[in-house]
């Protein structure tokens, strides 16, 4: 009996590379909105979130005295402990991370860092607590030297969204330490920070309507 021989076809090296490069052509297409999508859950339950954070500095403002008898708000945390820093009464810094554990919160944001938080020194005295009179020195505005959206505002809650502290101007103004602070809409690449603010006609109202305020 003769043997014939018959050749064996298969991919050749080039023909596998190409099907390789086809592949990951079409995984990075589907992983692409994926991330997107991804990243847009994160940004808005870290949303829902920072308005958590602002009902419970509210709650926290309701649940206690200062010296005097009129509320307060809670200082930052300086050593990342999760509880807020104060001596003698005083905030030991007016900016830093956000007292999640004094306020019984989640410790991070949904990206896996700490909220900032910054509060008017005189809202947060726990020796002579805010009125109605009380002064603000908070600014939110719409871009980096931009317009003014929330003027006078006791206290800020940043989120640094996915890239952290972030080269553009904008995401540099919510870490440069000062009272200005900028939210606008997410921008690809320059701005995925998340901001909110305790507004002052609430926080007094909620006081009044609990007969902490005048």
């Amino acid at each position: 009996m003769n043997n014939i021989f018959k050749p064996q076809h298969g991919f050749t090296l080039i023909e596998m590379a190409i099907v390789l490069v086809i592949v990951g052509l079409l995984v990075a297409g589907l992983l692409l909105p994926l991330s997107a999508q991804i990243d847009q859950r994160n940004y808005n339950e870290t949303q829902r979130e920072l308005q958590d954070i602002r009902e419970a500095l509210i709650g926290y403002a309701l649940s206690n005295a200062a010296a005097d008898g009129r509320p307060y708000l809670p200082c930052p945390d300086t050593n990342g402990d999760g509880f807020e820093d104060r001596a003698a009464g005083l905030c030991t810094s007016v900016e830093a991370r956000l007292p999640w554990a004094t306020l019984g919160l989640a410790r991070l944001d949904r990206w896996g860092n700490p909220y900032g938080y910054r509060v008017t020194q005189a809202f947060a005295n726990g020796v002579t607590g805010f009125n109605l009179g009380t002064v603000r020195d908070i600014q939110v505005r719409n871009a980096a030297g931009g317009a003014v959206i929330a003027a006078n505002v006791p206290a800020v809650i940043v989120s640094k969204g996915k890239t952290g502290a972030g080269a553009g101007a904008d995401e540099q103004e919510n870490s440069d330490g000062d009272t200005d602070f900028v939210d606008h809409t997410q921008v690809a690449n320059t701005y995925d920070d998340a901001v909110a603010w305790l507004p002052t006609a609430i926080l007094f109202n909620r006081m009044v309507m609990a007969g902490r305020l005048p």
